[in-house]
This record gives structure tokens, sequence and C-alpha cells, in this order.
């Protein structure tokens, strides 16, 4: 067993081993993004655990985050796992890291923790020294075709009922820089960086409300799991809240997701309610959040 960085030019033996070993997430579609992409705090190191010439792992830790590990299921049980996470660690440690969280780096996630479907990953991991944080995560998944509440003419109707109340509803520009500023300076975080992830998409994949020239509220998608139709992040500053803009932008958004997808996945949600009026929600996955400490 040999554990070494990884390099972008395995990235076709990186996606057909992801494509074997991630049962719950699709890994292996967002490979690049995964185990190479930057982050809001940084750009990741990837790893590779080799039998002779035959990658069996694959691993990537950026900051205080273990973004993916995966062991391909023929060679499991053999350390290629263990050697991984001991990299990665050690990675973390000289980066000062105080602890290590497993996938929930926001701005670039695979999932917002580990999939509780996915027991014999959890019980690996806790049997390492992760414990499960008391928060829970959950995705929901809203269908955007055959759903009459996901369609243009209620997205145009919705956009519509916003301009008759003073408010402008139009996509994104991919230049739009004052949106990442006035996104920073309200809500800060990772937004500002997956919104301008969003914003490189094709076409770009944020929608805004003005009022006056001023934001008023976005929302996004394909910032994070480029490709997937994931959507989020959306806010809406508070002065105008409560006036159908979240919705309108909602819309919006999935019926851009409807051109490529048949779903659309609603990542680390905030108010069920509101996905569940608005579009409905067919299906659902909750999250395991695993923390170690490194000192």
């Amino acid at each position: 067993m040999r554990v070494a960085p990884l390099d972008p030019s395995q990235l076709d033996a990186a996606e057909l081993l992801l494509a074997d070993a991630c049962a719950f997430d699709r890994a292996s579609e967002v490979a690049d993004e995964k185990l190479f992409g930057a982050g809001p705090e940084g750009t990741p190191r990837a790893f590779g655990a080799w039998e002779g010439d035959a990658l069996v792992g694959v691993a990537a830790v950026c900051g205080r985050w273990l973004r993916l590990i995966a062991v391909d299921p023929r060679a499991r049980r053999r350390g290629a796992g263990g050697a991984l996470l001991a990299a990665c660690e050690a990675e973390a440690r000289a980066q000062n890291a105080p602890r290590l969280r497993v996938l929930d780096q926001p701005g670039n996630y695979l999932a917002p923790g580990v999939d509780e479907r996915n027991a014999p990953a959890i019980a690996w991991l806790e049997r390492r020294g992760f414990a499960r944080a008391a928060e829970s995560r959950c995705n929901v998944l809203v269908a955007v075709r055959d759903n009459p509440r996901v369609t243009p003419s209620r997205a145009a109707d919705l956009a519509d009922a916003a301009r008759a109340r003073g408010y402008e509803i139009r996509r994104a520009r991919a230049d739009e820089h004052a949106l990442l500023d006035a996104v920073a300076g309200e809500f800060g975080g990772a937004w500002p960086f997956e919104l301008s992830r969003a914003l490189a998409f094709d076409p770009p994949g944020v929608h805004v409300a003005l009022a006056a020239g001023e934001y008023c509220a976005f929302a996004a998608h394909d910032g994070n799991n480029r490709g997937l139709g994931w959507f989020g992040p959306t806010g809406t500053w508070p002065a105008h809240r409560g006036k159908g803009l979240g919705e309108a932008l909602l819309l919006a958004c999935l019926v851009d997701v409807a051109g490529a997808h048949s779903r659309c996945e609603v990542a680390w949600i905030g108010p069920r309610p509101f996905y569940e009026k608005a579009a409905g929600i067919v299906d659902e996955r909750r999250f395991a959040v695993l923390v170690k400490p490194l000192s």
C-alpha cells in the first residue's frame, strides 16, 4: 500500500473509483471539484492510495475539512482508508486545524455531512475518533418536471406579481461583481464564493430581485456540485422579506434546473415549510455531522 499526493492527471482513474465506491453521493460526477477545486479558505490537498499500479482509494482535505474519502469496495479492509485518513489528518495538523470535520466545508462540499444511510462509513469514522455532533442536516428533493407548481408560466406569474410590488426580477449577469459585494456585506460567509461559481455557470445560475437599483434578494443553483442541479444559496434582505421574492427566485432557478434534471436537490435547508408550499417535496436526505479533535 502506497499513499502519495494525487495529481489532476489521475482524475480519470479517480472518477472510476468514486463511481464504484460512493453509493449515496454522485462524487464521480464532481470529482475534479471536490479533489482539486478551491474553497473559500484555500485549495485542498488530494491523496491517492495505490496497490501496485492500481488506484484503490482517494481523499482530499482542505483546512479543517475532510472533503472526501473513498476506497474501492474490492480493496477495503486492507488499510487504504486508514492510511488516507492519517495523511489527511497530518495535513490538517500542519495547517493548525484544531479539529477535522467530514464533508461539510461551506462553499465546496459533496454533502452537508455523511448520509445517514451510510452506516458503515459512520461507524468506521467513529472507530477512528470521530463523534457525531448534536446538530443534524437535511437536504430535500423537489420534482422539477411534471410538477404543476414548477412551470415557466408560474415562474413568470410570480415575477409579474413581484414587479407589481415594485421589484425587478431578472437573471444575474456573469460579470455582476456588485452582487457579490452586496451579498458579502449583508450575509458574509461562503455565499459570495458559491455565487461567484454559480455566476460562471452557462447561463449564469443566479436570479436576483432589485428595487430602485438596490439588491433585495437572490437565489442560485449549481454554485456547488456544479452540473448536478443543486439549489442554493438564497437570501432576502430583511427589509424585503414577506414580499414573495424568495418564491419567485426559487421558481426561476427550478425552471433552469428542469432543463437538465428531473429533480433539484435543495441543500442544507432552513425553512422546510417554504419549499413544501412553493414547490412540494418528493424526498429527503439526512446527514450526520462528524467531528474529530486533532490536538
